[in-house]
């Protein structure tokens, strides 16, 4: 089974999944620049999750981003209507980082 879906299967399936939209970079700014990626235009349906604030703890000794507090990211997938029944497509914008860590993020859950 693969855990990677072509954007042609998705448009296919998008009723049937909840799309998770983790764009992110590196910024200085007030603004996530996933978020204003994600505000500018996203896959129909997606919902954004910041990986700084949703799918990561706070810095410190942990690291930049350290496993973040699990009812966080429960609030999130509620939020996004997601259950243990639902099945989760996430994506970035750049090297699949972000997407990599949300779905390890929802398997450690």
């Amino acid at each position: 089974m693969t855990h990677l879906i072509s954007a042609a299967d998705l448009a296919h399936e998008i009723e049937e999944v909840v799309v998770l939209d983790v764009r992110w970079a590196l910024t200085t700014a007030n603004t996530p620049a996933g978020r204003r990626e994600y505000e500018a235009g996203h896959v129909p349906g997606a919902f954004f999750v910041d990986l700084d604030s949703e799918l990561a703890g706070p810095p410190g000794d942990g690291g930049r981003h350290p496993l973040p507090d699990p009812e966080v990211v429960q609030a999130v997938l509620r939020r996004a209507g997601i259950t243990e029944h639902s099945r989760v497509d996430a994506y970035d914008g750049r090297d699949s980082y972000a997407a990599a860590r949300a779905w390890w993020v929802l398997r450690w859950l």
